[in-house]
């Protein structure tokens, strides 16, 4: 296995717990460059009383970005009574509105998970496409695109992503803190390194033994890397 794959995998078993219920739910990393990556749903949440399964290897995608990068990096490690991706108000988010005083952060790369029956590889959120007022990231947007042609088209609000979801990290991002952000919809396909046992799916007897393709996956990683840094030299 490819040593990056074998990292991503490493750290999803040895750092995340899906369903250890904790009030400390998430970890920062802090590095250098003006940007932050977020992972707001790698372990299990509560959302409107109802548990919600993990993002599986999301948070673990966002660690192994960040070492490459220097990217500062806020991910969900244990199960937690909060949804940091649909509470408005969550210590989560105040953690990220610190992290971007702090830091001076210009732009958040907010990464989830899709199931592997989506039809896109991965679909960039970013509230409006077309109305650059609206966007969150309008200056970014351009850097984005680039950075996943001839991977997918099209690219961004693939799935119903508006600005009427406050809640949501990107949300909170632009028109809270002021910077701009994007929601990385990531399908199984280009993110699961390797199913844990102990995961949502393999609990429910569902595919314990699936896992992405090994070049899938590092293409994803190597095309958010690039992305990062080419951001990272225009903010």
């Amino acid at each position: 296995m490819d040593q990056t794959l074998e990292d991503i995998r490493k750290i999803e078993l040895d750092r995340i717990d899906y369903h250890k219920l904790s009030d400390r739910y998430f970890h920062i990393i802090e590095r250098n460059i003006p940007i932050l990556i977020s992972a707001p749903h790698g372990a299990k949440h509560l959302r409107q009383g109802a548990w919600k399964e993990e993002d599986e290897y999301t948070s673990a995608m966002a660690i192994k970005l960040g070492e490459l990068t220097g990217a500062h990096v806020i991910y969900v490690k244990n199960k937690t009574v909060e949804d940091p991706n649909f509470d408005e108000s969550s210590e989560y988010k105040r953690a990220i509105k610190n992290i971007v005083d702090k830091h001076g952060i210009k732009f958040l790369a907010d990464i989830h998970g899709a199931d592997k029956e989506r039809d896109y590889k991965v679909n960039v959120g970013i509230i409006d496409d077309r109305d650059m007022k609206r966007c969150s990231c309008p200056k970014l947007k351009p850097i984005i695109k680039e950075a996943f042609k001839g991977f997918q088209e099209p690219l961004f609000n693939l799935d119903s992503f508006t600005e009427s979801s406050p809640g949501t990290v990107t949300y909170f991002a632009r028109n809270i803190c002021g910077i701009e952000a994007a929601q990385f919809e990531i399908n199984a396909k280009f993110r699961i390194v390797e199913r844990k046992p102990n995961s949502s799916k393999a609990q429910k007897g569902t595919e314990l033994d699936f896992k992405a393709e090994e070049k899938d996956v590092l293409e994803m990683i190597k095309r958010l890397e690039k992305m990062l840094l080419v951001i990272a030299k225009n903010v």
